[in-house]
């Protein structure tokens, strides 16, 4: 156990520089508790530092995140999975509208370049996977406000109708219900009509987009035309995952739609499709879905945090967790100050070498040795009166106050000339303290064993060496 306290001891990395006073030949004081402290903070640093480096690698640390707004004047955006859906519910028919069979309501998707539509509609139809719902699977869209070059495509929007049936626009094995059915349903009232687009967001732990659905609820009434805008509002995320430089990555993605409603006359739109139109149309439209891109994009310019700044960070809380140094600082001065006083005060009373060490090197009366016959206490608040001299005594202007007292009583004693003649004097080493000298070395090897009590007898030195003759024992 001694061992083990030793070793603590030896850890310790907050220990005191040792003061010229003491007799302890190492440079620096160190104790127990320093080292325990030490063992602590330094287990809870390297523990946090490790928890810190895995949430580094693992891209569990938030990144720093910086969000703008900017106009566009040219954006394109293309798809090639489904992405758009129109579902119905209806709340008092159980007909599928869209089918292409006994079809009553045709949606038609309209291709708009430049404000002009050159090109036939596409009916789009129910299936029986997915009844009473609309899907644009693929398509591409382009916002150019700025004119057309060879670097550039002309803009290109999707307008997309849903029209009561005409044989003119079915496809394949279609054809419209008769007239008194396609006349029934569209003169009640039949729910809402949904409107979903697969938006996405990005992961910042690994780096890859996530996919989610936002939905948009409006009454659907045939007899009520309603013109709608669905703006596509894009997001350019520019990553920055350097370890320790810059290392860029962009995405582009949908991240958010809005819709801006608008009932209009019976005979708007048809008028309005018309006049964008090179072919004549004779539609009787109910409700219209203009798709095109918002010029207004958001750019996210996201830096993932870099070596340097993690490093910063674990130096910065270890230093906060190093700020209990100075508790260790503190422990080991009122130590080392406690043990050096106590040193001074058994130098004049060594009956006072029966007090002993606590914690916190306090030195407190033995009860069980107690040879002064008088109270604990008394001989307590003795000893602290004693401590409160030999601190006084310690200090280098009062060693230099006795010195100089010492001198002027060998002054008065002997005079100056005594004092000016010691200047002069020394030990002269012969050639017999020499010899002692390798006799001493020689006889080290031996075992010797001596009385354990010496009290009585008088301690020889193989020779009288002045440098050490008052050296304090150790």
């Amino acid at each position: 156990m001694n061992k083990f306290f030793e070793l603590i001891e030896k850890v310790d990395l907050f220990g005191v520089q040792l003061s010229l006073l003491t007799n302890n030949k190492g440079t620096n004081f160190q104790s127990r508790i320093g080292g325990l402290i030490s063992v602590i903070l330094g287990s809870v640093s390297l523990a946090y530092s490790l928890y810190i480096l895995v949430l580094w690698i693992e891209n569990n640390i938030p990144p720093n995140i910086n969000t703008k707004q900017q106009t566009k004047g040219y954006a394109e955006f293309k798809w090639s999975e489904p992405l758009i859906f129109l579902s119905l519910q209806d709340f008092t028919s159980s007909v599928d509208p869209f089918r292409n069979q006994n079809n009553i309501i045709t949606p038609l998707l309209f291709t708009l370049r430049n404000g002009v539509i050159k090109d036939k509609p596409i009916a789009l139809y129910s299936d029986s996977l997915l009844p009473y719902s609309i899907i644009l699977n693929n398509g591409t869209l382009i916002l150019n406000n700025g004119g057309q070059n060879e670097h550039t495509e002309e803009m290109q929007e999707y307008l997309l109708v849903l029209a009561s049936c005409q044989n003119d626009y079915l496809q394949d094995d279609g054809y419209c219900a008769d007239d008194n059915t396609i006349q029934e349903y569209i003169s009640i009232y039949h729910g809402f009509l949904d409107i979903t687009i697969r938006l996405n967001q990005l992961n910042y732990q690994n780096n890859k987009l996530e996919t989610f659905q936002k939905t948009y609820y409006q009454a659907f009434d045939p007899k009520k035309p309603i013109y709608t805008q669905v703006m596509l509002k894009q997001q350019e995320t520019i990553i920055d995952d350097g370890i320790l430089f810059r290392n860029e990555k962009s995405q582009q993605f949908l991240n958010n739609y809005e819709i801006i409603n608008q009932e209009v006359d019976n005979r708007f739109i048809p008028h309005a499709i018309q006049s964008m139109s090179e072919n004549t149309l004779t539609l009787n439209i109910s409700s219209t879905f203009l798709f095109r891109i918002d010029n207004i994009s958001i750019v996210e310019e996201v830096s993932m945090p870099k070596l340097g700044s993690v490093l910063a960070q674990i130096g910065s809380i270890v230093d906060i967790i190093f700020l209990l140094q100075y508790v260790a600082f503190y422990y080991n001065s009122k130590l080392l100050e406690n043990g050096l006083l106590h040193d001074i005060v058994t130098m004049y009373y060594p009956e006072f070498k029966i007090l002993k060490p606590n914690l916190i090197n306090k030195f407190m009366i033995n009860e069980e040795i107690n040879q002064f016959q008088i109270s604990n206490q008394n001989i307590q608040l003795k000893y602290l009166t004693l401590l409160k001299g030999a601190k006084e005594k310690c200090r280098l202007i009062n060693i230099l106050y006795e010195i100089s007292r010492i001198q002027f009583i060998l002054e008065q004693q002997f005079g100056n000339s005594i004092l000016q003649l010691s200047h002069q004097q020394g030990r002269k080493i012969t050639k017999d303290q020499l010899e002692q000298v390798c006799d001493s070395l020689q006889e080290s090897n031996y075992l010797v064993v001596k009385p354990i009590d010496l009290s009585n007898q008088e301690i020889k030195y193989p020779y009288d060496e002045p440098l050490t003759i008052l050296i304090k024992p150790s």
